[in-house]
């Protein structure tokens, strides 16, 4: 029986999993969004008929990720406290399980939850992992049979700690000797429904911050792509349908190609001046409400880093106004390869792998 050793961090807007793979590890991301699918076909073939990735879960079949934008109804999010470790969180993790290769055996698996939330939620997230044994049933669209494998351990990470284990692990989870972490360093993770701020004293969380560590309504979703949305729907009425998955998936492929050019059935537009309006926005309300309003401009903090899908938004702006204090991430040499998204899943595997040595 193969044991594997995964990390996922299935967030309010998007899945980033890790799986420990020989001397590196295997990647995948996907928005974290499903809808209900038939999976029905006239058998047209992918000339005539939209193609579509689809799940087999719980006796019901899904669309997930960019997938839905082919389904177009009864779309399903979940953000806010209840979701994690509930019914929605697992599907996720068990999606990401399956696209990693899994299909039998056991798992060692790492999930996070945001630091405010923390002490409250974690005992509840092992005890719904590991329900009924930790039996996990999934079946991917062209899997010949239902994939199946068991939780042997689940361990659960505040959000940004495990971005912090990057700096003091290398890849097979051994300790690596630096002054990164020495002195007051705070972990801005930028998500899509939350932003954490976790204060670190000498490596070690600072529990007389805890009350400031999340905020909630406060990610990418509210301050980016619902002002979007709005704008498009007031824009044109041909926008009338959009969702927040159709700006999320531009903003993605702009971000990785340069092109931000919104496509829909009846006309499309360039987003790139609104992207630019409404980060440089929320840079400032960071600036204003956390990093000022909490963390004094950053007096006394010997290095600020940016963590989790809205890093490489604001990033630009907060250097400007920071200076120095924002920590270049691409000179540290454990750090250098992992991209802010991947932060928390990535270090979560070196704390796992750390733990098995």
């Amino acid at each position: 029986m193969t044991h594997y050793i995964a990390s996922v961090d299935a967030g309010n807007g998007g899945t980033n999993a890790v799986l420990a793979s020989g001397k590196s590890y295997k990647r995948v991301y996907f928005p974290s969004v499903r809808a209900a699918a038939t999976g029905d076909s006239l058998g047209l073939g992918s000339q005539w008929e939209h193609q579509f990735e689809y799940v087999d879960w719980n006796g019901h079949r899904y669309a997930v990720g960019d997938s839905v934008q082919h389904i177009r109804r009864a779309i399903e999010h979940h953000t806010g406290v209840n979701r994690y470790g509930n019914e929605f969180h697992q599907f996720l993790v068990a999606k990401a399980l399956a696209d990693l290769g899994i299909s039998s055996g056991t798992v060692d698996l790492t999930v996070f939850c945001p630091p405010g939330m923390y002490s409250e939620l974690h005992k509840g997230i092992v005890a719904n992992f590991t329900q009924h044994k930790g039996a996990v049933s999934i079946k991917l669209k062209g899997d010949k049979k239902t994939r199946e494998w068991n939780y042997t351990n689940v361990s659960v990470w505040p959000e940004g700690i495990g971005a912090a284990a990057l700096f003091v692990l290398d890849d097979t989870g051994a300790p690596v000797q630096n002054d990164l972490l020495s002195g007051q360093v705070l972990f801005l993770d930028i998500g899509a429904y939350t932003t954490d701020a976790l204060l670190l004293s000498d490596g070690s969380f600072n529990p007389e911050t805890l009350q400031h560590a999340t905020f909630e309504k406060s990610g990418v979703d509210e301050h980016i792509r619902q002002p979007i949305l709005r704008y498009l729907k007031k824009h044109s009425t041909d926008f009338e349908m959009l969702t927040v998955d159709d700006v999320d998936r531009a903003i993605r492929a702009g971000a990785e190609n340069g092109d931000y050019m919104l496509h829909t059935g009846a006309m499309d537009i360039d987003l790139a001046s609104q992207i630019e309006h409404q980060t440089g926005r929320f840079a400032e309300w960071l600036a204003n409400n956390i990093l000022d309003g909490y963390y004094n401009g950053l007096r006394g903090i010997k290095s600020l880093v940016l963590v989790g899908g809205g890093a490489g938004m604001v990033g630009e702006k907060l250097r400007e106004w920071y200076g120095g204090k924002l920590l270049d991430t691409s000179k540290v040499p454990t750090v250098k390869k992992v991209h802010p998204v991947d932060m928390n899943s990535v270090g979560g595997l070196r704390l796992a792998l750390m733990r098995q040595r």
